[in-house]
């Protein structure tokens, strides 16, 4: 194709014929640049395409994140009830009167925090890639960023609560000879750690502890931090509620969008 066109111009100049080949230069010169206009149009949809490949696999990443995290959420918010029931009925025995050691312990030995847990790989890849623009639809970019914003500060506020009002709480009951923590066939923390001990009967310290439930002031200080842990737990529930309202908007709102695309 080079050599058809440089034979033609040779031809021109040849035949002193100037206008035709200005003109055909001209023509030559249109015809390279519709060339270049048309591989860089090429190029751009190349790229658009690859970039709308690349936006559609990081929502459906997003949505079975998402599912993930819905899990984990109903996972604290079981475990965030299940300490509140206990906690009230242990409010319930305190206020009683007739408080005993073994009651006590069937109430509060099981009594822990539980981390939680928050699965946000894709959209950390998304933030630390500079990938996040390429979710092309603006709402639903400022929506993602806003849910994983609350999913942090949920996040923050379920860790200080437990960093500080329940360790508070647990602290008290070991440092005070109220309930056999340590007595447990299976004592289960955090991360479901399963620290196992033989269950022993010790007689004096069951004597030692109902001693203890004479003391009103000991009772008041045991009644305040029971308290205190079933607030923490209100707390966590509700936070727990609000973030999964959020996850079911945000995931409806992607899987709409998937499949519009």
């Amino acid at each position: 194709m080079i050599k058809f066109f440089r034979r033609i111009r040779q031809q021109l100049l040849s035949e002193n014929k100037f206008s035709k080949y200005l003109l055909y230069a001209i023509g030559e010169i249109i015809l390279v640049v519709i060339g270049i206009l048309i591989a860089l149009q090429i190029n751009t949809w190349n790229t658009h395409r690859t970039d709308r490949n690349k936006e559609q696999e990081y929502l459906q990443n997003l949505v079975e994140d998402i599912k993930v995290q819905q899990h984990l959420v109903n996972v604290q918010s079981i475990h965030e009830k299940k300490m509140k029931s206990k906690v009230e009925k242990a409010l319930v025995h305190i206020n009683s009167g007739q408080i005993s050691a073994d009651s006590l312990n069937e109430y509060l030995a099981d009594i822990t925090r539980k981390s939680f847990v928050v699965n946000d790989p894709t959209f950390q890849d998304l933030k630390s890639s500079g990938s996040i623009l390429l979710i092309k639809n603006n709402d639903l970019r400022k929506n993602i960023l806003s849910f994983y914003q609350y999913l942090d500060y949920s996040a923050l506020v379920i860790q200080t609560s437990n960093e500080q009002g329940i360790s508070e709480f647990r602290d008290f009951l070991l440092k005070n000879p109220t309930v056999n923590l340590n007595y447990k066939d299976t004592v289960k923390v955090a991360g479901n750690i399963d620290w196992s001990v033989k269950t022993v009967t010790v007689q004096w310290a069951k004597e030692l502890q109902e001693s203890k439930m004479q003391d009103k002031e000991f009772l008041f200080q045991l009644l305040n931090h029971v308290a205190q842990r079933g607030r923490n737990s209100s707390v966590h529930i509700d936070i727990l509620k609000r973030l999964e309202q959020r996850i079911i908007e945000m995931q409806n709102q992607i899987e709409n969008i998937l499949r519009d695309d």
